[in-house]
Formats: structure tokens, sequence, C-alpha cells
């Protein structure tokens, strides 16, 4: 079960993870002072300079043929040197999603090449940032909140060639109390995760980005238009979760089938027992496979 699913009664403010208020703090022209303190706080060890402007572009890339896929991404813009910027923020768990953050990041590289004429191949860097609302395996012993994925030489592992770049955001690996975020990016990462919680904004998470941070999320100054995107973000995540808890509930009752097709004699109260074991294993996040591996050793 999905242990980040915090869509209880509202609060004074927004829940940021979601796809309308994400957008609205970050996506807004004339509000870019946020989405640049968002880079510079997670990109400042990639980037050669701190970035003073973006552009914010459409979030649409048209696939190159009629045979490949578009995408529509949260929030794409570039800055002043020219680098692009793709941001993500992902609430749904996806099988593939780092695949498809590559896949991603290379339709911003394969767009923002030149049209007509010669060209020699020198497209701007890209950064694919993605904040993830549950986790991913990055490895054994790597806990690390942020992670930082780009090419290298495998001979030579600190030659790196930043062309593309890959940032993962966990969420929910991020444990840190209120009283010990200090820097700014700790202090956005428990807004994030926290804001739809607080009945104010902390009294420590002083100037005027969080300032106005917290005053695009309160609801509040939400226009009526605005309070029904906001709602509409609530009921998809809700779906969502919904869906994926049904599919579930399936693949228990296909796990104890293919359990009686294998020839385990069970009645109808070892049957209510089976399901109640592996109910309480999808409390433990299991996944189907999971699920049916622990069928086999029964």
């Amino acid at each position: 079960m999905e242990k980040n699913l915090e869509l209880g009664p509202q609060g004074k403010y927004a829940q940021l993870t979601l796809d309308f208020p994400f957008k609205k703090a970050f996506a807004t022209e004339g509000e870019e002072e946020l989405l640049i303190a968002m880079l510079n706080a997670f990109l400042e060890k990639k980037l050669s300079h701190p970035i003073t402007e973006v552009v914010i572009q459409n979030p649409y890339i048209q696939g190159q043929t009629r045979f490949n896929r578009d995408a529509v991404l949260d929030i794409r813009c570039r800055d002043s040197m020219g680098n692009r910027f793709i941001v993500e923020m992902q609430t749904g768990r996806q099988r593939y999603f780092i695949k498809r953050s590559v896949y991603y990041s290379s339709m911003a590289i394969s767009d923002s090449g030149q049209k007509g004429g010669d060209w020699n191949f020198n497209f701007p860097n890209v950064y694919s940032l993605n904040f993830l609302d549950y986790d991913i395996d990055f490895g054994e012993g790597n806990d690390d909140v942020v992670q930082y994925i780009s090419p290298s030489n495998e001979k030579y592992p600190r030659i790196r060639y930043d062309y593309e770049n890959l940032i993962f955001v966990r969420l929910t690996e991020f444990k840190k109390s209120l009283s010990e975020c200090e820097s700014f990016s700790e202090k956005l990462l428990y807004s994030l995760r926290h804001a739809h919680e607080l009945d104010g904004k902390p009294e420590q998470f002083s100037g005027k980005l969080f300032d106005r941070l917290f005053e695009i999320a309160e609801i509040a100054n939400f226009t009526p238009e605005e309070v029904l995107d906001y709602e509409a973000s609530r009921m998809r995540r809700w779906d969502e979760y919904a869906i994926k808890e049904f599919a579930r509930e399936e693949g228990v009752e296909e796990g104890i089938e293919i359990g009686v097709e294998k020839g385990i004699a069970i009645g109808d109260e070892r049957v209510e027992q089976e399901r109640s074991y592996f109910r309480e294993l999808l409390k433990q996040g299991l996944s189907h496979e999971e699920l049916l591996r622990r069928l086999d050793e029964r």
C-alpha cells in the first residue's frame, strides 16, 4: 500500500506535490523567481554558473515523426545560457520512470537541435529534475535523498560528460523535522512534503521566496476556477490510488487462484485466511510478483 497518500481533510495550504498547485507555484509566467531558486538549489553542483533568469516554454514536445510519441511535461524552460530544463513531479509509481526520464530528456535534446542548414550537434546541456513522491531503489546502501546521474567514463568515473543530466529527488526519503531544516533546499523539500499539514508558514522559513510560496499555496487566495482545478488534482490522485488498490486486490485473488490450480487443497475458511495473509503483505508495499513468490513458499 502506498504510504505517502495524504489526501485527507483540506487544510489552509494546498498539497504542493499535486499537479495543479505544483505548476501554479513553479510554472507561472511572472513568478519565475521560485522556479529559478528551485533549479539553483538542486542543480548547484551541476551548473557552471547560477541561473539568473529562465523562460518558461511550452511543456508539449512533439515526436520527430508520426511514429514517435509526444511528451507533455510538467515544466519546461531554458536559461539565458541556452541550457534546457525539465522539471517533473511524479506521484504515481512507474516501473520504468528512470527510462522515461532518459527518453524525455533525449526528446528535449532533439527538440533543441537547429532546424535547416548545417549543424555541428553542439546542443545545449539538458537537466531533468524529477521529484518522486514514492521511492525508487538506486542500489544497496544508497539512501541519498538527491541522486545525480550523467554519462561518465567507466574506466575513469571522475570524468563526466554533463550534456545530459538526470536528477532524482526522493521526497519520501526526506525525513528531517521542521527544526532540522537549515538550507534552502531542505526547507523547500519540507514545504513540498508538509505545507498542506501546516496552519501557517514556519517562522524560520523567512525571506520573500517562502513568503511567496506559502502565499501561492494558500487556498484562500485561489480563484473559484483554481479551487476547481485543485480539487480535480486531488480527485485524480484518489482515482490513481483506488485503481492501484483494486489491481492489488485482484492480484491477491489471482495468486490464490494460481495456488488452487497448482493443487493446493483449501476450503472456504482457508481461502479467507490466505486472503487475509496477503492483504497484510499488501500493507508492506510488496509488488504483485513478490506476492506470488510468497505464495510459492507457503
